[in-house]
C-alpha cells in the first residue's frame, strides 16, 4: 500500500534539502580553500572581482545576497591580504568601489582548479553540473520574484 504524502515530514522539504546541500556544499570546499587562507565567503567576492575586476560596494552586497555589517569584515580581510582595494567612486564619493588587485589577478590563477576539484571529488559531470546549475537558477528566480 502506497504511503500517503506528509507534508511536514524534513524528508519532503525542499528547503532542509537546499540548506543541506549548501552546508555541506561549504564543508567541501572548505579543505580547498585552506590551501589558499579563504574562507567560502571570501571565495565568493574574489570570484566576483575577478568577473568584474571593480564594482561598487552596494552592488557587491546585492550580487552575494549579504547585508553590510556582514560583508565589511570579508573585504577588509581581502584588503589585508592584498587582493583588493577600496576607493572613493570618483564620480560619487558616497560610494566606494572594491578593485581588483594585482595581487588578487594572481590569485584568480591559483584558483582557476578549485571549482575543477571540487566537482571531481564529488564526482559531478559537466553536463549534470550544468543541469544542476540551471535548476537552480530557475528555482532562485522563482523565489526572487515572490515579494
Amino acid at each position: 500500500m502506497e504511503e500517503a504524502f506528509e507534508p511536514l515530514r524534513l524528508e519532503h522539504q525542499l528547503c532542509f534539502r537546499l540548506y543541506s546541500a549548501s552546508r555541506n556544499m561549504t564543508r567541501v570546499y572548505q579543505p580547498i580553500l585552506d590551501k589558499h587562507h579563504l574562507t567560502y565567503p571570501q571565495y565568493i567576492v574574489m570570484m566576483i572581482l575577478f568577473e568584474k575586476q571593480s564594482v561598487d560596494f552596494k552592488e557587491l552586497s546585492k550580487i552575494i545576497d549579504l547585508k553590510t555589517p556582514t560583508l565589511t569584515p570579508i573585504v577588509k580581510k581581502l584588503e589585508a591580504d592584498g587582493y583588493l582595494v577600496k576607493e572613493k567612486n570618483p564620480e560619487d564619493a558616497r560610494k566606494i568601489n572594491v578593485i581588483l588587485t594585482e595581487d588578487g589577478r594572481r590569485l584568480k590563477a591559483e584558483l582557476y582548479h578549485v571549482p575543477i576539484d571540487l566537482a571531481e571529488q564529488i564526482g559531478l559531470e559537466i553536463e549534470h553540473y550544468q543541469t544542476l546549475v540551471s535548476e537552480l537558477d530557475n528555482l532562485l528566480g522563482r523565489l526572487q520574484s515572490i515579494e
